[in-house]
């Protein structure tokens, strides 16, 4: 790998991934021909993703093909395996948490992504929807601190806060709220 390019921009240090590997060496299906990219790289990749935004086609070439991993990505999402390494993580030596910060934030949708087919549930189904500033997606998030998500949910851009508030509580953890008194 080329680190003048990626130099300091890796996240997943030793410890997480062996907190994540076995699991998806576990979970994800058997293939005939394993990828070119390794597991980590392709997390890796997909952290990149996220963090800058860019275009899949903007990978990097050090995280392989991009078309690879966005078809890859798309395979993860469709089987469940990234909530299932979500649930994983979030299970791993948790603390108890004491106070719950949740809020929301608006995030515009392309404008491509108002022609949602129909047969899959459309708009709703992809939590877009219209708001004073366009199509839109909040993302709802209850955080155990600034860096801890506990929980996340995505509703309409156009819904109350309120009204997410139930499916955000539903996915804290359990195990993670020390229900004591200050």
């Amino acid at each position: 790998m080329n680190d003048s390019v990626l130099s300091g921009r890796l996240i997943v240090s030793d410890d997480l991934w062996k907190a994540i590997e076995t699991l998806i060496i576990e979970i994800k299906r058997k293939q005939l021909n394993p990828p070119k990219t390794s597991n980590r790289m392709f997390v890796e990749a997909i952290l990149y993703q996220a963090r800058t935004g860019n275009p899949w086609r903007d990978l990097p070439k050090e995280f392989g093909c991009w078309i690879c991993a966005y078809k890859r990505f798309r395979r993860w999402e469709n089987a469940g395996l990234w909530k299932r390494i979500w649930r994983h993580l979030q299970s791993l030596d948790a603390k108890p948490v004491r106070h719950l910060f949740i809020d929301s934030t608006v995030v515009r949708a392309h404008k491509h992504a108002a022609g949602a087919l129909k047969k899959r549930g459309g708009r709703a189904k992809q939590a877009i929807g219209r708001s004073r500033g366009g199509l839109t997606t909040k993302l709802h998030a209850a955080c155990a601190d600034s860096r801890i998500a506990v929980s996340l949910c995505l509703s309409a851009g156009q819904s109350h806060d309120a009204t997410a508030f139930p499916a955000v509580w539903k996915g804290v953890p359990k195990s993670r709220w020390l229900n004591t008194a200050p």
